[in-house]
């Protein structure tokens, strides 16, 4: 009888000692409010402000992308694979940067939230729900559009490391447990 509690000792010492490392490498999702376009209607190519309140833990990084589309409402409706991907610095605690429009042509953009908290990306370019749309005036500023922009679409994280945990802590208690048997 005693050694079939201490074998179940060990078993749930090693079982939350692996649930532990999986509570610690859990991070909270950011929140985050409307991003703000200044001016809020821009002219193509042109100079834009953007502006939002990003809460969470461990926030390092923020950044926006921008995709300008052509035509909306028509049959001709696209949007440009160029993104404008406009880097974020923290100003009094609200997520601040500028970016140039880089398209002649277009009409309308896009623009969503990439964050980076505690190691973990999260890219929200798949929630529409999460994204500022915004009208772009016709206009010329004398700029010739090329401003490259980052295509990527990284979510980064660590996929999978808990799981390596787990089953490391399940072979360690089960060769234990055959031991003592």
């Amino acid at each position: 009888m005693r050694e079939i509690l201490k074998n179940a000792l060990v078993i749930t010492l090693v079982t939350g000692l692996c649930l532990s490392f999986v509570g610690i490498t859990a991070a909270e999702e950011p929140i985050f409010d409307y991003i703000v376009v200044s001016p809020e209607e821009p002219t193509r190519e042109s100079e834009v402000s953007f502006s939002v309140d990003v809460t969470g833990d461990y926030i390092e990084e923020v950044y926006i992308k921008v995709q300008e589309c052509v035509d909306p409402g028509t049959p001709d409706y696209f949007c440009h694979q160029g993104l404008l991907n406009v880097s974020l610095s923290n100003v009094s605690g609200n997520w601040e940067g500028t970016g140039t429009l880089q398209y002649d042509d277009s009409d309308e953009g896009h623009c969503w939230l990439v964050i980076k908290s505690d190691g973990t990306w999260y890219d929200y370019k798949n929630d529409n729900s999460t994204w500022t749309d915004f009208i772009i005036a016709e206009g010329d500023d004398g700029s010739d559009g090329a401003d490259g922009g980052d295509s990527t679409d990284d979510t980064g994280g660590t996929p999978g490391f808990e799981l390596i945990l787990v089953l490391i802590s399940i072979v360690v208690a089960l060769s234990i447990y055959k031991r003592k048997r």
